[in-house]
């Protein structure tokens, strides 16, 4: 998560109270926001901190909906524990706890003695219990504790319990005005044309292989790339019609206007997982560049990446430029492979050293890899993001 998931997330449940800042995990100044007696506010890095007295019973709903914590809902803070009863207090327990430590200190007797509190603190009421602290890593399961918490309370008051019916809809809402913040839909060559000092080395490439059918082979080709690692330069889609929530893939957003200190608006980072296999997509845009990513599980430690991208760093001159770059690796991987091809040069290599003038069996190769990748680009977005019928929000339909 990031700060602006949080925020998009905190305004779709109608919690946007901040009444005071707090310090982030890097030094951050982060709002804090207050919802009865929880205090809500992003940690500064990739989660959000909920402190407060969370109800026992909400922690195990969730602890037990969502089993392996797909959502990195911790508990805590925990990085692997996440089970709910094993962080869970009451005020008994808690004043047992305080004088065990004032009378026993850390002897042996203390632990003995803690392990006889917990064992009577689960014999008591659910009811009783609470949960201090949770750190949650996703937007999706942010969303998930707060439509679980106002559930809680509305059954409390004995009113209908509508927030976690309303998931699907709000998720929907929440990715569309990322999406529309992110604005997904600038191509690689809209974004290097307001690039003043590189749209020229980016342009001379483009008009060379307009003029040879390889290289109008491989313009082709990496635009469906490009179209298949990001549904929404499809000039055909618009965000009110395409993939905006499906329950197969998560998409994450951001948007940052500076990297390494040079400073250019509308950059923005965009990933697309399928939930089912872990397989993501990825676009950047950055101030000097984009990029295009595919990471694909092929086997059970085997997996592919593909990149298309433009930088002007590298360890060689030969590095920088327009770049589609090809990585077999993993433990049970055939052949592992790591080739980059510099499109801005023609020139060919590995990764850390100096490119030579592409062959043409590399050329080849590089090409038919990237036909391999549509297909599997396209497993991960397109196939999983068909357009799902979601019913319209009470507010969205007046």
């Amino acid at each position: 998560m990031n700060r602006l998931e949080f925020s998009e997330v905190m305004k779709a449940v109608d919690i946007n109270n901040p009444l005071s800042t707090t310090t982030g995990r890097y030094g951050s100044t982060e709002e804090v926001h207050y919802w009865g007696n929880l205090a809500i506010w992003f940690g500064g890095s990739y989660y959000t901190v909920v402190n407060g007295k969370i109800p026992y019973e909400v922690a195990k709903i969730i602890y037990e909906k969502y089993p392996g914590n797909p959502y990195e809902i911790r508990v805590d803070g925990g990085c692997v524990d996440w089970v709910p009863i094993n962080y869970a207090v009451d005020e008994k327990y808690e004043k047992e706890i305080k004088e065990l430590v004032d009378k026993y200190s850390f002897s042996k007797e203390y632990l003995t003695k803690c392990a006889y509190a917990y064992r009577n603190l689960k014999r008591r009421k659910d009811d009783s219990k609470y949960i201090k602290t949770y750190h949650i890593d996703s937007k999706e399961g942010l969303l998930i504790f707060l439509t679980e918490m106002k559930d809680y309370f509305a059954r409390k008051n004995r009113l209908p319990e509508t927030e976690v019916s309303k998931y699907d809809k709000l998720i929907s809402m929440i990715n569309r005005e990322l999406l529309k913040k992110v604005n997904p839909s600038i191509s690689a060559y809209d974004w290097m044309q307001g690039d003043e000092e590189n749209k020229e080395t980016y342009n001379i490439a483009l008009e060379r292989d307009s003029k040879t059918q390889i290289g109008q082979m491989f313009r082709q080709a990496l635009d469906s790339f490009d179209k298949a690692v990001n549904p929404f330069l499809d000039e055909n889609a618009d965000l009110d019609d395409i993939h905006i929530y499906s329950s197969k893939v998560r998409i994450k957003a951001n948007t940052f206007n500076e990297s390494y200190g040079k400073y250019r608006r509308n950059c923005c980072s965009m990933e697309i997982q399928d939930l089912n296999t872990g397989n993501t997509t990825n676009y950047y845009r950055s101030p000097d560049g984009f990029s295009f990513q595919m990471f694909y599980k092929l086997g059970e430690e085997e997996y592919l990446q593909i990149l298309h991208y433009f930088t002007t760093s590298g360890n060689f001159e030969s590095d920088k430029g327009e770049v589609i770059a090809i990585d077999y690796f993993g433990k049970n991987v055939k052949e592992e492979i790591d080739l980059r091809f510099n499109l801005t040069n023609g020139k060919a290599g590995k990764t850390y050293e100096d490119k030579t003038p592409a062959t043409q069996e590399q050329l080849s190769f590089v090409y038919n890899e990237l036909l391999k990748a549509i297909n599997y680009a396209t497993s991960i977005t397109i196939e999983n993001m068909r357009k799902e019928k979601v019913k319209q929000l009470p507010s969205e339909s007046n």
